[in-house]
């Protein structure tokens, strides 16, 4: 990946909702979107969002420079995790009519419905996903925990915001390739061809054999 790499992965994220989508399934493809939960109030069009709030490096990752040609050597890449909050739209908001407000019945379906998305989609391989992702490494999603003090701090800047009918995943390795580039020389190996000694017959002794009387 380039330096767009977090926004390739989000992009991800929403064309796998869009093409996993079951029959039957509350989701619609067409009214999720990549914001701000504070954007969710004026947001009337879209039932569910997707927000990176947290982005670390990916430690888990080897760092280990690339080959790109003969006789280039690329620098590591910056290997990133992701995490998301996933939250259903707002429920009955006075400025919403009666059409489109959504029950907290309604918003459970929602949230229920995209976590079994990325259940089922855990692993990511490139040539896989809808988008262009440009690594090797697969994807890995996953549902994640955050501790109860961390989600009443991040949620305190939404006070609008219902963060017990959300969730957060987790994904990674996102890579950022790097621009530092040298050039070096390549040794070849040259193999060593051992050759056998012809074995020699043993010294015939000088000393006279004793005969037996």
């Amino acid at each position: 990946m380039s330096y767009s790499a977090i926004a390739d992965v989000s992009n991800a994220l929403l064309e796998v909702m869009a093409t996993n989508v079951a029959e039957h399934s509350p989701l619609d493809p067409n009214r999720i979107a990549v914001a701000s939960p504070a954007e969710l109030g004026s947001l009337s069009d879209i039932d569910l969002v997707l927000c990176p709030y947290r982005i670390e490096t990916d430690n888990s990752r080897g760092t280990v420079s690339r080959t790109t040609t003969e006789t280039t050597r690329q620098d590591p890449p910056l290997s990133l995790s992701i995490r998301y909050l996933v939250v259903p739209r707002a429920g009955e908001n006075e400025n919403d009519d009666a059409e489109t407000q959504m029950s907290s019945i309604e918003r459970q379906r929602l949230l229920g419905a995209a976590l079994q998305i990325f259940h089922d989609t855990s692993r990511l391989e490139p040539d896989e996903v809808p988008v262009p992702l440009i690594q090797d490494e697969p994807l890995t999603i996953s549902i994640t925990d955050e501790p109860f003090d961390d989600v009443l701090s991040l949620w305190s800047q939404y006070p609008d915001i219902d963060w017990r009918l959300a969730a957060t995943i987790e994904v990674r390795p996102a890579m950022i390739q790097s621009l530092n580039e040298e050039t070096f020389t390549r040794v070849e190996d040259r193999e060593a061809v051992l050759r056998s000694k012809p074995e020699q017959a043993p010294a015939e002794s000088d000393e006279a054999t004793p005969v037996d009387r």
